[in-house]
């Protein structure tokens, strides 16, 4: 977004002053966003949010001035003295439910609450970094017309690119609350792909986590948006004589899907039927028309005859998978069939390495965790001999393959690769961090 200063205002108060960098000073759509930030920020009153002193939108770098809170932000906190536990957490925990109170009544949203965005003073929390802070019912911007926002604390819909309202906030809620008792992100580390697929699934590992909070927190942290409580709600839970013990969820969590039978815990040998056979299958048998007497002595009328009407070829793809060009290839072919169903067998480049819903690498016969790869596309820089590529230089896609469904269809080990193949409907995600997310969803054959 920008850099931050520690200043003096001519006054003698200490502040903070943010601008934009210079080399992009000129880009409308970021300006636009810092001006949203000064209106925001100009219309919300409480304790628990940073005060905005002055801004400066006309300049050459514009900037703005905050209060400056002195203080630890909740990751620092967290990190130096470990969870908190009892008064503490229930202070944090409440204190930042009111700042989203105030942040929503005000009609915006802040887009990017985490714990290093929370600062700490004498105990209670105050809620800083508008930088990306919207009206919820006005138009969506974005850079590169990605997502913005902090993955892990990020909800399932913006990730999807749907649109960051007062939900997500609340999602976020509970990511942060979740890692300020437990120490750790409730999804988890590891790479990209591994954390983004446990956000979509809902995994949060609450562990460690208070009994008494642990309902208000799954509920925040539902992977649907109209499961989630509103921040009055979550207030109001957090203030109660009784605690968050008397929240009680106004939707029933779903349960969740039926495990695949495993087979004796072996890897499944693919099966692989080519097209052709496939078509050959589908051949249409016409009943046979039986005449029999009624009861006046004549025939029996035949039945009506039927027409079949073939459905069109679905776009298939037949190539290699693998990291740059081919990589390149495969992503247009993503983008061109969003929300279509197509057919893919293809052979995985042996440098990419699968991993399933936690994180580690993909087994077959934990196939009910799903499996999900990272492909890179091309990079900002040359890359230095033997320089790993990273989503700070580099591009990429991240390519999440739902479960399987009863029909074998998925990512199989065969004769030494991994292949995908099957039917798949394809969605398209939001860009966060440049990488780029597609979500492969096992389909009916025809």
């Amino acid at each position: 977004m920008g850099r931050v200063f520690l200043a003096l205002d001519p006054e003698g108060r200490t502040v903070a002053l943010k601008q934009l960098h210079p080399s992009i000073s000129y880009d409308d759509g970021m300006r636009e966003r810092l001006r949203r930030e000064v209106a925001a920020m100009r219309r919300i009153r409480s304790p628990r949010v940073a005060q905005l002193i002055d801004a400066d939108l006309d300049v050459v770098p514009p900037y703005l001035v905050t209060g400056y809170v002195q203080g630890r932000t909740l990751h620092d906190v967290v990190k130096s003295d470990g969870p908190l536990r009892g008064d503490r957490l229930r202070r944090i925990a409440r204190g930042v439910a009111e700042a989203l109170v105030a942040i929503h009544a005000a009609g915006h949203v802040h887009r990017d609450l985490k714990p290093a965005n929370v600062m700490v003073v004498d105990d209670d929390p105050v809620v800083i970094d508008f930088g990306i802070a919207q009206e919820h019912d006005a138009t969506r911007i974005t850079q590169d017309g990605g997502a913005i926002g902090t993955l892990g604390y990020m909800a399932p819909e913006v990730l999807e690119g749907g649109t960051a309202g007062p939900p997500a906030d609340i999602f976020a809620w509970g990511a942060t609350v979740a890692y300020a008792a437990t120490g750790r992100p409730a999804f988890g580390g590891g790479g990209v792909q591994a954390v983004a697929l446990r956000t979509y699934r809902g995994a949060a590992d609450l562990d460690g986590v208070p009994d008494e909070l642990r309902p208000l927190l799954s509920a925040a942290l539902a992977p649907a948006a109209e499961g989630r409580p509103d921040a009055n709600t979550v207030l109001a839970a957090m203030a109660a004589p009784a605690g968050p013990t008397s929240f009680v969820p106004a939707y029933a969590a779903p349960a969740p899907p039926a495990a695949p039978v495993r087979r004796n815990g072996r890897k499944r040998s693919a099966i692989v039927i080519p097209l052709s056979a496939v078509a050959m299958v589908a051949v249409v048998i016409l009943a046979i028309v039986t005449l029999r007497p009624n009861g006046k002595g004549s025939p029996k009328p035949p039945a009506a005859t039927r027409t079949v009407v073939t459905s069109q070829p679905r776009p298939s793809y037949r190539e290699p998978i693998a990291n740059w060009g081919p990589g390149q290839k495969f992503q247009k072919f993503l983008e061109a069939n969003n929300g279509k169903r197509v057919y893919i067998l293809a052979d995985l480049d042996e440098a990419i390495v699968p991993e399933d819903g936690q994180g580690q690498p993909y087994d077959e016969s934990h196939a009910e965790d799903g499996a999900a790869f990272t492909l890179w596309t091309s990079c900002a820089d040359k890359l230095a001999e033997g320089e790993e590529p990273t989503s700070d230089k580099c591009l990429a896609i991240l390519v999440d393959i739902q479960p399987e469904s009863s029909a074998w269809s998925g990512l199989s080990w065969v004769h030494g690769a991994y292949k995908i193949q099957g039917n798949f409907e394809i969605a398209e995600g939001a860009v966060h961090q440049g990488v780029a997310p597609f979500t492969l969803k096992p389909a009916p054959a025809a």
